[in-house]
């Protein structure tokens, strides 16, 4: 699903307009709606996406979601969260190249996940 399918499918659901929408993102609606039609980039700013993710109510899944396609769709190819984890925890790039030199498995990352959530 592209960028601007997944907001419209969850505004629509809520039964807001684009205007009200745009407007409690701060967002111009005509803009807007260029996104949501896919001749616009998907926005890469935290800040932004963040106040998406609220106004639409998103889950901590569907948050995640809207963060990989917009990173997908737009000239940043790092989801916005990510970027920002790697800017602010200077032991984030350690651990991605960590995870590369170990060469694991998908099977091992998602066994290392699970863990991680287990255990903090």
């Amino acid at each position: 699903m592209r960028f601007g399918e997944f907001i419209k499918s969850r505004r629509l659901k809520m039964k807001m307009g684009l205007r009200v929408f745009a407007s409690k993102i701060g967002e111009d609606p005509g803009n807007w709606c260029r996104i949501e039609k896919g001749h616009f980039s998907a926005p890469s700013d935290i800040k932004l996406l963040n106040k998406i993710a609220k106004v639409l109510n998103l889950s901590e899944g569907e948050k995640e979601k809207l963060f990989d396609i917009a990173a997908k769709e737009s000239h940043e190819k790092v989801p916005a969260d990510i970027r920002r984890q790697l800017k602010e925890n200077e032991i984030v790039p350690i651990l991605f190249r960590t995870i590369d030199k170990k060469k694991l498995t998908k099977e091992q990352l998602k066994k290392l996940i699970e863990r991680i959530k287990d255990e903090y």
